[in-house]
């Protein structure tokens, strides 16, 4: 049985590889996507509670750390 967690964590983890994509096309400025990963990272832990695992190595960009998390945490369920 798929869980409202899996569904709202594999939601969060597409939309992280979409901003991926997008901004490394756009070439986006580092602040936009510190602040874009910050945000979705706060609203999904809001949701589904802290997830296990480290935010990934040091020096990735924001999103790839959060991207890093998500994958993490669905190989936990």
């Amino acid at each position: 049985m798929i869980t409202a967690q899996t569904i709202v964590r594999n939601a969060f983890h597409e939309l992280t590889m979409t901003l991926l994509g997008l901004f490394e096309v756009y070439d986006a400025d580092p602040a936009l996507v510190e602040h874009a990963a910050h945000e979705i990272e706060t609203i999904l832990r809001r949701h589904l509670g802290a997830l296990d695992g480290s935010p990934g190595t040091r020096g990735k960009r924001a999103l790839e750390r959060l991207l890093d998390e998500l994958e993490a945490a669905q190989d936990h369920t």
